[in-house]
Order: structure tokens, then C-alpha cells, then sequence
């Protein structure tokens, strides 16, 4: 049974936040003392070869210091829903719907058959779903990003006008 209320927020949060509730908090806990960050080259079996560009692309971009080594398995589950997102996604291009097939059709005219919703739309659906979850859960989005404070900073544009008036 799961428990009630909101999730408890990490400990790494808590001390950035200053502990707000002071209740006590694990120092010794063994998510504070893991390294800094996650290697590009810690790829786990289960990573599909096919996904290995989205592990990359998520390592060099992710915010420094966010993805630690417990965070393995979740990124390769990410990336490996990314790419059959990708991978369903651009075969559910080619046609939203499907004609309907079968032995009591065969004698209608092509144009006449019925359709049904294609199949690979429904299952990158299932995919961006748990991409978006799994993101949410690595810090991705922009709303998790500010959760956990991690502060993007944009590089400035060297002929921009406006970068001297905004500062």
C-alpha cells in the first residue's frame, strides 16, 4: 500500500533549502557521499545500442552535478523510451490511420475498407509518457530543474543588442 501525502523531498534539497520542517536529516545517508557526477562511459547491458546517442546527448547536457551513479538505470530506461518514441513516432507518420484487414474485407474495395487508429501512435504515446516521468524524475524539465535548484545559465550572444540593455 502506498504511502499518503507528497513525496519526501530528497536530502540534497533539503540542505539547499536549509531544512525547513528541522527534522533531522541523515548525514551519514550514502546518497550525499556517492561522486559528483555520472560517467559517460557507465552505460549499463540494458541500454539498447540504438539508444546510446540519447545516453550521450543526456550526459553532456544534463545540469553539472545533477546525475549521480544510483541514477544509472533510470537514465538507461529514458533513453531507451526515447528511442522508441523516436522510432514509433516516425512510423506513425506515414499514415494516422491503417485500413482494417482481414478475410471478410478482402472482397471490398480498397477505398471502401474501414480504418483504425495506427498502432505505433498508440505505443509512442505509452513511450512519451514514461519518458516524461522518468524525466520529471532526472531533473529534465524545466519544472524539476527549478525544484531542485539547478540553475541553467545561458551563454551570451556575442552580437545581440538587447544583452547590453538587459544585462
Amino acid at each position: 500500500m502506498a504511502t499518503r501525502g507528497r513525496k519526501p523531498a530528497p536530502i540534497e534539497l533539503k540542505l539547499l533549502r536549509g531544512n525547513p520542517g528541522k527534522r533531522a536529516i541523515n548525514a551519514r545517508a550514502s546518497v550525499l557521499q556517492q561522486p559528483e557526477a555520472l560517467a559517460a562511459d557507465a552505460t549499463p547491458d540494458m541500454l539498447l545500442e540504438e539508444a546510446k546517442a540519447y545516453w550521450d546527448h543526456a550526459i553532456a547536457h544534463a545540469p553539472r552535478g545533477l546525475l549521480r551513479k544510483l541514477d544509472v538505470y533510470l537514465l538507461a530506461a529514458w533513453c531507451n523510451a526515447a528511442y522508441r518514441y523516436e522510432y514509433n513516432m516516425r512510423l506513425a507518420a506515414k499514415s494516422d490511420v491503417i485500413p482494417v484487414r482481414g478475410a471478410k474485407l478482402a472482397g471490398l474495395d480498397p477505398k471502401d475498407r474501414p480504418v483504425m487508429h495506427n498502432p505505433f501512435s498508440t505505443a509512442a504515446r505509452a513511450y512519451l509518457k514514461d519518458m516524461t516521468m522518468l524525466a520529471a524524475e532526472l531533473g529534465f524539465t524545466p519544472s524539476s530543474r527549478a525544484r531542485l535548484g539547478a540553475a541553467e545559465i545561458a551563454a551570451p550572444s556575442v552580437d545581440d543588442p538587447w544583452e547590453q540593455i538587459a544585462g
